[in-house]
């Protein structure tokens, strides 16, 4: 498996952070193994001429800023000429009070949060492109995209197929929780016959098995959620080579729309039902339990 270069640009004071930072992520990210190449960059009087070569060949550069990087001239300098040679840049502190390097500024780059988690899933995202022509040699240009057509397309096809099969995932969750729902009202309708504590029983055990079943309406929902991502991702990065960029624009006219994901609103109606059910298992149960202690 090809590892990917990282440049990890930051003060020699902050080492140690680095390194335990570096662990976290090769644990998060064990799809994407990476090497840091900014160990390469000797220390010596005319750094530069090595570190940008260096800085040519990385495929990303991640800056951990810590409480003087700012007065720290080869790393403004490391982080200018990665945005200069186009290169994915995360820029990372552990704490807001610490001020960013100036280039920051002047490049509108602002700073992620200090979560491994989250920083593993950003710079996993920021290489999905190398992480997609593994075997190109990036220093000849760009991949034709007349040679990615076909995948592209079949990537697309594949998105569009894991929505299709969201909305029949929903419709029959929905669909289950509608009938638990009937069935408690049948089963409630019916206490003159098998008692109020045998109602109530029955009522409660539909109601458990209803948020059992609506947390993992919650769970599928975020799973694809996920996926959904994902291939968003991958989509984007083969249409950075496509003469359009036609899903990219789409989603920057939603997003200037204020546009919210169904993921979140299917969520939230699992949820809801979710709570219902377990308020109902709640109320259900505790006037059985009263019936059987009379």
């Amino acid at each position: 498996m090809r590892r990917f270069r990282v440049f990890f640009s930051h003060r020699s004071a902050d080492a140690e952070l680095v390194r335990d930072l570096k662990a976290r992520l090769r644990d998060l990210l064990p799809n994407m193994p990476f090497d840091d190449v900014s160990e390469s960059v000797p220390f010596q009087d005319d750094w530069r001429a090595p570190a940008q070569s260096v800085l040519e060949d990385c495929d990303a550069l991640v800056c951990i800023v810590g409480p003087n990087t700012f007065e720290s001239e080869p790393v403004d300098w490391e982080i200018a000429q990665a945005a200069q040679l186009g290169k994915p840049i995360v820029v990372t502190r552990r704490s807001a009070d610490y001020q960013l390097p100036p280039c920051c500024e002047r490049l509108s780059i602002a700073a992620m949060e200090w979560d491994p988690v989250v920083l593993a899933g950003h710079i996993g995202e920021l290489l999905v492109n190398r992480a997609l022509f593994l075997n190109h040699d990036w220093k000849s240009g760009p991949p034709e995209h007349s040679a990615i057509w076909n995948q592209y397309s079949l990537m697309v096809q594949s998105w569009e197929s894991l929505i299709e099969r969201r909305q029949t995932v929903n419709t029959l969750y929905v669909s289950a929780a509608a009938a638990l729902l009937a069935g408690i009202g049948v089963i409630a309708s019916a206490s003159d016959k098998v008692g109020l504590a045998g109602a109530a029983s029955g009522s409660a055990l539909l109601a458990l098995l209803g948020a059992s079943l609506s947390f993992n309406w919650r769970r599928t929902i975020v799973s694809y959620g996920t996926l959904s991502r994902a291939k968003s991702k991958v989509v984007a990065a083969l249409e950075a080579y496509m003469p359009a960029q036609l899903f990219d624009a789409e989603w920057r006219v939603l997003e200037a729309r204020r546009y919210r994901s169904t993921t979140d609103t299917d969520k939230q109606t699992a949820t809801f039902f979710c709570l219902l059910f377990a308020a109902l298992a709640l109320a259900t149960s505790g006037l059985a339990a009263a019936q059987l202690i009379r």
